[in-house]
């Protein structure tokens, strides 16, 4: 491919390899949570993430803790480390999974699901680019890390660079966890002041019943057993 010169530093730009972070909020189990909220941020820059926490860090009262966690921190780091995030160079995809008084088994192929349906829009938004996808650690079992592995690449039908992380050791993965915590308090009707934050950076918001997603699975599981089928007969 030719490209004049004068476009030659955007098209690098717009080539840089992509990092996606995942996180949830709220719990597939428990009836009372009315929704889970999963959501991705994809960055070209990555280590420049870490600046985020180190920076708002310094507004800790209580300086020992571990990490910036949604759920933990006040009004006013919430505000200051989504004011830092919506600086950065970076895209906001976010799914809401609507329970209606359901208790999901928290399975290896049941969250797989959820992250399913979102990397798809990330995939489909970014192309090729991405090249790891990094989730803050949901199982702590190494084998039912490795069976969510198996079953998002095949739902996905594309091959990636998967990594489980602890938070506390790779605080960039804290983006999600920061985005999604502010959506399940927007849908939760607790307090949107976080989500409006953020809103500008979101490229894709998607909202489905848990029901309508495992229906939309088995479509997908048996469109594929049936072009499996006149190799089989072969």
């Amino acid at each position: 491919m030719n490209i004049p010169e004068n476009l030659q530093a955007k098209y690098k730009e717009n080539m840089k390899q992509v990092v996606i972070f995942i996180d949830e909020a709220g719990t597939l189990p428990d009836p009372q949570d009315r929704v889970v909220i999963v959501a991705a941020v994809g960055s070209k820059l990555p280590q420049k993430l870490v600046a985020i926490t180190k920076s708002v860090r310094k507004f800790l009262k209580n300086k020992a803790l571990s990490e910036i966690k949604f759920y933990r921190a006040g009004e006013r780091i919430k505000k200051k480390f989504l004011e830092k995030l919506t600086k950065e160079d970076l895209e906001i995809f976010v799914l809401t999974i609507e329970k209606h008084g359901q208790k999901i088994t928290d399975t290896p192929e049941n969250f797989a699901l959820l992250c399913w349906l979102l990397l798809e829009d990330c995939l489909a938004f970014y192309q090729s680019q991405v090249v790891q996808v990094i989730f803050d650690r949901h199982f702590h079992r190494i084998r039912d890390q490795e069976r969510f592995n198996r079953s998002l690449i095949q739902l996905l039908k594309r091959k990636l660079d998967i990594s489980h992380v602890d938070s506390q050791k790779d605080p960039r993965v804290n983006v999600a966890d920061m985005v999604a915590g502010s959506l399940l308090w927007q849908k939760t009707g607790k307090d949107d002041q976080f989500y409006r934050l953020i809103k500008e950076k979101i490229v894709a918001e998607k909202v489905i019943d848990w029901k309508k997603l495992r229906g939309r699975f088995f479509q997908q599981k048996i469109s594929s057993n049936r072009r499996k089928r006149p190799s089989e007969r072969e």
